[in-house]
């Protein structure tokens, strides 16, 4: 009786959004552990230098000590006890020497208080995030025994063979300390390079190594005492980083970036790399942006110059000019800042500030396969998808490769000319490359194998890196559109099964099987293609002629008569019942606020369990405007669902509750008046039902939720989502179906003459602008044979039917 309106959000995998891994040096995995090996040129690396006093047990105190970074106090040179650690005072409860009082800030909402004097950091791109240093804990109370020069000398020499990358050979030199055997340090760095000898194969072994020497040392996995024990809680991070339990590894790396401030500067700047990275990855770019923000001003922009008039010494004639650093490090970690920025600005639309950083880094690094990445993102959400696609086929100065880097150049090209093509409305074409994108995903992934213990044979930079979840939802998305509605539901299946908080993902599950139910309604407007249905056949001849008219126009099978669950992932409308329920409780709230950042929750409180993951990814955030537009079309294509399957108590409680929104567009308006006026009927209360279908209800059917006014400081991207198709296109067919809808309730409450009257003039309305439904004829007819005007109809039929004998 009513139409449905096939409305759909489209949102794919970000362009651009990619991540280049630049394959890491030898590390220096011990340079916790000892001083810089006999000979060995010094590069300026700080050592760490307070609460260390494993490292003064084992090797004694070092000839010389690099100052810390400026907001840490002087080193301590108080007399200390070796193995016992007395004397020492602790990091955080020596006075600080800077003036002014240092106010915490939050790296997620940039609270502050006071100006920073921070440590430099640098830090290692993603596939090196993992920190291949040596353990520290609190001095084992079971040591007694001073630490000897042989000892000494076996660390140095596993120091230099780790730097060179012999890891058998330092291996070797760890067996010989077997005084130390017991050392959970020692243990640490033991897992450590037997993880490096098989390549970072071996990560179900590493993860078990790891958790023994949690138990060695009786630390608990979640707290952390001390600034020692954040090396083995960063590599249990970065493990879970790469397995992409984004939630876990998240609560971990901010309970480590409370120790940011005592912390080694090598390990200090990978920490906030991988914070930043984890805001990313749960979508949370807002945050990471102000994160981003307080990391430069903490670790970045830390050099003063202080000018002063030569003949005033005075205090408060002295100025604080900040200068960039000419540490080739920190001006590395400066660029990987900028383009975490660019990739935020992106996120949130801001062009403007994303165009200006993208720029910054094409004139420092040129045009690798980042860069182009980014400026090809920039372009599509400008609306320049020729020039996106003229970006993606420049060859980039890099070559990046799946077994390198973590990452394929080739799946992120595919990838993104699929979304640009879709962009475009070239869906089938968008599907192409989608396949082509995955089939090169699954050809990189199947080239490992498990060994017999579980172990697989991908080493940890590539653990997390197929995107073969992310490809299926894109290419379902787009099977969708082209209309290969079973096709797309086996593609949206797969996807969910990762990403199953995804709200949108739901609805578009339930939209494969409402368009497999019915693919459209357009067909019903058109009378000359269905005139010839209404006359199912006739019988006798002459003046005997009968004619036997069709009983249904409709040929939409409602009810599913297989005996299989509801649950059964099946193309059904029952099914999409279940799926538009999921939909509806997974929706994100308008109101609700941020929950409280880790770092800001008082000692003694416990934070809230996380929620289960993975998350709502690859679905961008929504805004509180996206999320009325998703709200509004989870209900309209539930009163749909459940209209069909004879639940008109829960079509009419959706439509209701639809119209009650205070943003919705003239689309959903008019189905949601359809929708409760045919449960309205079909419950026997047309009192009800005409009220519904009044004319002044409807003043437009376009698709968009009307805006508030615009502010000028935020950016409206241009749309990337393909024009939505549905039917009726105009407002003048939309009153001819409510006036259509209005005779039938006329016709049920028994004025026929009203209803037969509003029938001529829909049909005297008809034009090429103004298109009603076949279903005025047979209800004409009705009508007419009501009447008792058999001649009428009979002569109607004549004009407008196809008589078939």
């Amino acid at each position: 009786m009513a139409t449905y309106a096939a409305y759909r959000h489209i949102e794919l995998d970000k362009v651009g959004y990619s991540k280049k891994r630049v394959r890491n040096p030898p590390s220096d995995i011990f340079n916790v552990m000892s001083s810089s090996a006999p000979g060995s040129p010094q590069n300026g690396t700080p050592h760490r230098s307070r609460n260390n006093d494993s490292f003064n047990r084992l090797f004694g105190s070092p000839d010389s000590s690099t100052p810390r970074r400026a907001s840490l106090t002087k080193q301590d040179s108080s007399p200390r006890n070796p193995v016992t650690g007395d004397g020492v005072v602790s990091w955080d409860s020596r006075p600080s020497s800077r003036n002014t009082p240092r106010a915490q800030r939050n790296p997620v909402t940039g609270e502050n208080g006071h100006g920073h004097e921070a440590p430099v950091m640098n830090g290692k791109a993603k596939r090196n995030l993992f920190n291949n240093k040596i353990m520290g804990e609190k001095d084992c109370e079971s040591l007694d025994v001073c630490i000897t020069d042989q000892e000494r000398e076996h660390a140095q020499s596993a120091l230099a063979e780790f730097t060179k990358g012999n890891f058998s050979g330092c291996l070797q030199f760890l067996s010989k300390l077997e005084n130390r055997s017991q050392d959970p340090k020692v243990c640490h760095n033991r897992a450590v390079a037997e993880f490096y000898k098989n390549d970072q194969k071996k990560t179900d072994t590493f993860k078990k190594n790891l958790n023994a020497v949690f138990t060695q040392a009786k630390m608990k996995q979640d707290v952390i005492d001390d600034v020692e024990q954040c090396v083995i809680h960063y590599n249990q991070a970065v493990l879970l980083y790469h397995q992409r339990k984004y939630t876990e590894a998240f609560r971990i790396v901010d309970r480590i970036y409370k120790f940011i401030e005592p912390m080694e500067e090598t390990l200090a700047r990978k920490v906030c790399l991988l914070l930043i990275e984890l805001h990313l990855c749960t979508q949370q770019h807002t945050k990471a942006l102000t994160l981003i923000t307080c990391i430069e001003n903490q670790f970045v922009n830390v050099e003063s110059k202080i000018i002063g008039d030569k003949d005033k010494n005075t205090e408060k004639d002295k100025k604080e000019q900040k200068v960039p650093s000419t540490d080739p490090a920190i001006e590395a970690f400066r660029i990987k800042l900028v383009r975490y920025r660019a990739k935020c600005y992106l996120m949130t639309h801001a062009l403007k500030s994303a165009k200006r950083e993208i720029k910054a880094i094409s004139t420092i690094e040129g045009s690798n396969t980042s860069t182009l990445c980014l400026k090809a993102h920039l372009e599509y959400l400008r609306g320049s998808h020729k020039n996106a696609i003229k970006i993606f086929n420049s060859p980039p100065t890099d070559n990046i490769n799946f077994k390198e880097h973590g990452e394929s150049a080739t799946v992120i090209f595919y990838n993104n000319m699929g979304v640009i093509h879709h962009a475009l409305g070239k869906s089938n074409l968008a599907c192409h490359y989608f396949r082509q994108a995955l089939k090169e995903d699954q050809a990189l992934i199947s080239a490992y194998s498990k060994s017999e213990n579980g172990d697989t044979n991908q080493p940890l930079y590539t653990v997390g890196g197929s995107r073969y979840h992310e490809i299926m939802y894109n290419l379902g998305i787009a099977l969708l559109y082209a209309g290969q509605l079973l096709q797309a539901f086996d593609c949206l299946i797969i996807a969910v099964q990762r990403f199953h908080r995804n709200s949108r993902l739901w609805l578009r599950i339930a939209e494969c099987c409402v368009q497999v139910h019915k693919a459209s309604n357009e067909v019903d407007f058109n009378i000359g293609k269905r005139q010839k249905d209404i006359v199912d056949h006739t019988v006798g001849v002459g003046k005997h002629r009968k004619v036997i008219l069709t009983s249904n126009l409709s040929t939409d099978m409602k009810y599913s008569t297989e005996t299989q669950s509801y649950a059964v992932p099946v193309a059904t409308l029952e099914f999409a019942s279940l799926c538009l329920r999921n939909a509806l409780l997974l929706l994100p709230s308008e109101t609700t606020s941020s929950p409280v950042p880790l770092l800001l929750l008082p000692g003694g409180v416990q934070p809230p369990p996380p929620p289960p993951s993975p998350g709502p990814a690859p679905s961008a955030p929504l805004s509180a405007y996206e999320v009325a537009g998703l709200k509004n079309s989870v209900l309209v294509t539930s009163a749909y669902v459940s209209l069909c399957l004879g639940d008109y108590v829960m079509t009419l409680g959706h439509a209701q509750t639809l119209l009650t929104q205070p943003k919705i567009s003239g689309a959903h308006k008019l189905l949601a008046n359809l929708y409760a006026a045919e449960a309205l009927v079909l419950m026997d209360k047309l009192s009800d039902a005409v009220e519904h279908l009044n004319l002044e209800n409807i003043g437009d059917i376009s698709l968009v939720i009307p805006r508030e006014e615009p502010n000028e400081d935020i950016e409206i991207p241009m749309n990337t989502r393909p024009q939505a198709k549905w039917f009726p296109e105009n407002v003048s067919s939309a009153h001819a179906v409510l006036q259509y809808n209005l005779s039938v309730a006329l016709a049920i409450r028994g004025e026929f003459s009203k209803a037969a009257e509003l029938l001529k003039k829909l049909w005297q309305s008809r034009s090429s602008t103004c298109r009603i439904p076949v279903h005025v004829i047979m209800l004409f007819l009705y009508i007419e044979l009501q009447l008792g005007h058999a001649e009428v109809a009979r002569s109607f039929i004549k004009q407008c039917c196809t008589l078939q004998r």
